[in-house]
């Protein structure tokens, strides 16, 4: 049943591996240039035995503390590139570090940010339709949700000039998850992160029956593995507006809304997206098979509500679009897929009460100092904002806290580790 898939997602990401499960890489082994295991292999593995290590804050599912922070360029590691690793210097300097972001509402936003792909490659498809059609260059506004990506041009020798988009890869795949939106389906992100993080291996990308690590144990993660597990993902609550019960702060919280949107922060971080449909759907590639769940009826609670038309409202608090935030931001190393160091998708704010630490990196210990490290696109929301006064400013992070995570029944997603199958 539904309920049991999604519980057997449950017990999965708090599955604490072990070498028998195929915990870590021995093929590609955290060992330094003096042969000291590191037991910190950012290639494949195990830097983490379990998801909600990194993903337990407030609850299962959450994001993570800056003590469990990810380097993701440490991937050259051991590498077989024939250049020096940097795993034997003590300088994190260069690094591109990641703090893990919450989880909840994840369903939803795959939801929408899967709508905005169809919507502006129908757009390019149409745009080369009529390019076709007229014999003549062809310029469409790509625009889905109320959200503008720019323009795309479409040639009657059937090429496109993708030179106009923006704030979206040029395949226009909205991709909704990781702080540079790199990531487009929680499918993939169970495939990396169990990877990445554990050396447990998919069988989506390694094949059925083979050992790709040479650690003697095959199929490390199976297709129904990773389908529970993102179920389980999809059906995290949502975070949910809960304004404070005292009248001072409620009216304080009322006027920081209002903030907000004049100082611009609404401008990328859209308070509502709306879905088409609260079906989220899964697909294995091994067998072309989808297991679909309806959020607003088999998620944790609070679900996502139901409109009369079928549609559900996403409270996300983002454009889901790239924005170059200004060289205070940037990342030290430029990474493969992103345009630059400084671009990063616009961080949903449902939930930002209890997410902190906050930004990409976890620099910032308050919502105050988030707002104030913000540059290049988002410079003049944050000089208007610097320019309140403090009073104001205390109002808008006010409404800030308001935005919380609220599972209704907590048991169901205190962090908890268990043995698998194998020992």
């Amino acid at each position: 049943s539904t309920r049991e898939a999604i519980e057997l997602g449950r017990s999965f990401f708090g599955i604490d591996f072990n070498k028998p499960d195929g915990l870590g890489d021995p093929a590609r082994p955290g060992v330094n240039s003096v042969g000291v295991a590191t037991g910190f292999n950012r290639i494949n593995g195990p830097d983490s035995t379990v998801c909600g290590a990194c993903h337990g804050k407030p609850f299962l599912g959450g994001g993570g503390d800056n003590s469990v922070n990810i380097f993701r360029t440490f991937n050259r590691a051991d590498a077989f590139d024939g250049l020096p690793d940097n795993i034997d210097s003590n300088d994190f300097s260069g690094l591109n570090i990641r703090n893990s972001i919450s989880i909840f509402g994840a369903g939803a936003k795959e939801l929408v940010a899967g709508e905005m792909t169809r919507d502006l490659q129908a757009i390019a498809a149409s745009a080369q339709q009529q390019a076709n059609a007229g014999n003549k260059n062809v310029t469409l506004n790509l625009v889905t949700k109320g959200i503008k990506f720019g323009t795309i041009t479409a040639k009657p020798d059937g090429s496109l000039d993708r030179s106009g988009v923006q704030g979206v890869a040029s395949d226009l795949v909205v991709r909704p998850f990781n702080a540079g939106g790199l990531v487009a389906s929680l499918r993939q992100f169970v495939l990396d992160a169990s990877e990445q993080h554990h050396g447990i291996q998919g069988q989506e990308r390694f094949g059925v029956g083979l050992d790709a690590d040479a650690d003697g144990v095959v199929d490390e993660l199976t297709d129904g593995d990773v389908t529970v597990n993102v179920l389980f993902q999809a059906a995290l609550p949502v975070p949910v507006e809960i304004p404070p019960s005292e009248p001072v702060k409620r009216a304080a919280a009322q006027r920081g809304d209002k903030a907000f949107a004049d100082v611009g922060c609404a401008s990328c971080h859209t308070p509502t997206l709306k879905a088409g449909t609260s079906i989220f759907s899964t697909t294995s590639p091994l067998t072309n098979g989808s297991v679909s769940i309806d959020l607003a009826r088999d998620g944790f609670e609070p679900r996502v509500q139901r409109n009369r038309n079928g549609s559900i409202n996403v409270d996300l608090y983002s454009d889901l679009k790239r924005h170059d935030m200004g060289a205070q931001l940037a990342d030290p190393l430029l990474e493969a897929e992103r345009p630059n160091k400084q671009t990063f998708l616009t961080l949903a704010l449902w939930g930002v009460s209890d997410t902190g630490p906050w930004l990409h990196d976890g620099r910032a210990s308050t919502l105050t100092e988030a707002i104030l490290l913000h540059g290049g696109e988002a410079q003049a929301s944050r000089d208007a904002f610097a320019a309140l006064p403090v009073a104001r400013q205390n109002d808008l992070i006010e409404f800030l806290d308001t935005l919380r995570i609220a599972p209704r029944n907590i048991e169901d997603l205190l962090t908890r580790s268990l043995p698998r199958r194998r020992y």
